[in-house]
């Protein structure tokens, strides 16, 4: 396990069948309502597993060992841009400041086999607003209706990221 952070003990893992099971199972409403909003009449635990099945990396969010998430990324095509997703059980939204801390730590691990990470971010979810925005993704001005929700299409770039800080 890599260690993200050392007073709350979060670290990075490789999820197993069974930690999945536990964040569907105890998943936090705002990622529910999502998922839902995506995939109507569709089973939390089969979404989850889908992405993790057609996700290049996959990785496990512990904070003192047990599970609190999951997160991945899609390859969209051969040139480095994948799309990113994160779930969370609802342990997230009691403690949420190791999570949003390590965030940019590991988008930009992320990012080293993935240049670009573009996303739909739900424009009802103010909490996935604030942490993409927080994490550096810049947002299109033109909400898109997918499902039965309106999305807000978000990249992040290394490249940008890089050029940021050199300035």
């Amino acid at each position: 396990m890599i260690l993200l952070s050392k007073g709350a003990k979060l670290t990075l893992g490789i999820p197993t069948l069974e930690d999945i099971k536990i964040i569907a199972a105890e998943i936090r409403d705002s990622d529910r309502k999502d998922m839902e909003g995506l995939h109507p009449g569709s089973q939390i635990e089969d979404i989850i597993l889908h992405d993790v099945r057609h996700s290049k990396v996959v990785y496990g969010l512990y904070m003192d060992g047990e599970i609190r998430g999951a997160l991945g990324v899609i390859p969209l095509n051969t040139t480095g841009t994948g799309t990113p997703w994160v779930v969370g059980t609802s342990d997230v939204d009691k403690s949420p400041v190791p999570f949003v801390r390590a965030s940019r730590k590991i988008l930009n691990m992320l990012q080293n086999s993935f240049p670009v990470l573009d996303t739909w971010v739900c424009a009802q979810n103010s909490k996935s607003i604030n942490w993409h925005h927080w994490c550096g993704f810049t947002f299109d001005k033109e909400k898109v209706r997918i499902g039965r929700d309106e999305y807000y299409r978000a990249a992040r770039s290394a490249v940008m990221k890089i050029n940021k800080e050199i300035i």
